[in-house]
C-alpha cells in the first residue's frame, strides 16, 4: 500500500507560473528560474558523454504535453512501434511506447542536472517517432529551474505530475495496458538513466522512487513487480529487472504464439 504523499504549498516563480512543490523546496530563495543558456550548456555536456541523453534544438516534432490529449496520434504512435518491431498486441506495443517516452523524459530531465545542476522545464519539450520507431526529443526553447534544495520535488513535477501521469491517462484510454505496469516502466527507465549518467547524483533515486506513483513499482533488489511485456515480440527477451524467469517465460510465449 502507498501512503499519503508529501505535504505540497504553491510557490510563485519568476515568470509567474504557479507550481505546487514539496514544502522542502518551498521558500523565497529556494528555486530560481535558470538562464536558458546555462540549461542548454547543461544538456550539451551530458549529451557529450553518451547518445542516451542527446536532446536536439528540432521545431517539427509535436508537443509531447499535447499528445495526451490526441487519441489518433497517440494510435498512431503506438501503431509505428508495434510495426517496426513486428508486435501482435497492441498493449505490448504501447508498453514499449512508454517505456520509450519515460526514459527519454528521465535522461533529459537527469542529465540537465548531472551536466550542469539545472532541473530542465519540460513544458516545450518536442518529439518525433523516428523510422526505427524511437522517440526522438527536442527542447529547442530551454529552460528550466536552480535549487538551493533538493531538485527532487522539481523533477518529479516535471517529469511525473505533468508528463507521465496525463501520458498514462491518455495511452490507457486508446490501449487497454496495465497502470501498474506502466510505472513500473517508468521506475525501470529512471534507474536506467542513472546508471547511464557520467555524474554519481547519490541517492536521488532512492528519493524519487519514495514517490507515491513509482515506490511499489520495483522490489528492493531493482527487480520489476510487473513485466513490461517487450518478450512477446518476436524476438522474445526478458529485460534485466524482469519479475519473469526461464520456464515462466517459455510457457506464456507458446500460449500467446
Amino acid at each position: 500500500m502507498t501512503g499519503p504523499g508529501p505535504a505540497t504549498t504553491g510557490i510563485r516563480l519568476a515568470d509567474a507560473r504557479r507550481t505546487d512543490l514539496p514544502d522542502a523546496a518551498a521558500g523565497s530563495r529556494a528555486v530560481r528560474r535558470a538562464d536558458p543558456a546555462e540549461v542548454a550548456a547543461a544538456l550539451a555536456s551530458t549529451a557529450a558523454t553518451s547518445p542516451y541523453f542527446t536532446v536536439d534544438e528540432d521545431r517539427t516534432g509535436g508537443l509531447l504535453r499535447s499528445l495526451p490529449e490526441d487519441p489518433d496520434a497517440l494510435a498512431e504512435a503506438v501503431s509505428q512501434v508495434g510495426a517496426h518491431f513486428g508486435m501482435a498486441e497492441a498493449r505490448v506495443a504501447a508498453s514499449t511506447l512508454q517505456f520509450l517516452v519515460a526514459a527519454g523524459l528521465w535522461s533529459v530531465a537527469l542529465g540537465a542536472l548531472a551536466g550542469g545542476g539545472v532541473v530542465p522545464d519540460l513544458d516545450r519539450l518536442r518529439y518525433r517517432i523516428g523510422e526505427d520507431a524511437s522517440v526522438r526529443l527536442s527542447l529547442p526553447e530551454p529552460g528550466g529551474w536552480t535549487t538551493t534544495g533538493d531538485p527532487t520535488p522539481l523533477l518529479l513535477r516535471a517529469v511525473v505530475e505533468e508528463h507521465l501521469k496525463p501520458f498514462h491517462a491518455g495511452l490507457r484510454s486508446v490501449v487497454k495496458v496495465a497502470n501498474g505496469l506502466l510505472w513500473g516502466n517508468a521506475a525501470a527507465a529512471l534507474r536506467s538513466a542513472l546508471r547511464s549518467l557520467p555524474a554519481d547524483l547519490g541517492d536521488l533515486g532512492d528519493r524519487l522512487l519514495t514517490a507515491p506513483a513509482l515506490r511499489d513499482a520495483l522490489s528492493p533488489d531493482g527487480t520489476r513487480r510487473s513485466c513490461c511485456l517487450f518478450y512477446r515480440t518476436p524476438t522474445g527477451h526478458t529485460c534485466r529487472t524482469c519479475p519473469l524467469v526461464g520456464a515462466a517465460v517459455t510457457r506464456q510465449q507458446g500460449n500467446h504464439a
